[in-house]
């Protein structure tokens, strides 16, 4: 029997990963992105400057990346006041993705 190497260890990058990000925890499949739509959510937040949507382009991204899960994200990312502030988002964008990336 040979030692395993670390590529053994890697999850297959189609396989849906349980991510938990600021309380919350979600299964998102990686084919999630292998969809034009959510490319173009993409693209948007990242030109949301050069846009006439600009940040409101976290909308829909969120919306389809969170799926089911979306009203326990913002649930989670309320404050004590109501609100959902912007700069909170921001982080969990941040994290979500990073954890989604295969590379990480």
């Amino acid at each position: 029997m040979t030692a395993a190497t670390p590529q053994d260890h890697k999850q297959p990058k189609d396989t849906p990963r349980k991510v938990e990000v600021m309380g919350v925890t979600m299964t998102i499949s990686p084919a999630i992105f292998d969809d034009l739509d959510m490319v173009e959510n993409l693209y948007d937040l990242q030109h949301a400057d050069e846009n006439e949507e600009g940040g409101f382009a976290i909308v829909p991204f969120l919306r389809k990346l969170c799926g089911k899960d979306y009203t326990d994200v913002k649930n989670a990312l309320r404050d004590d006041s109501g609100r959902i502030p912007f700069e909170k988002v921001g982080e969990f964008v941040q994290q979500l993705l990073g954890q989604l990336n295969p590379n990480s």
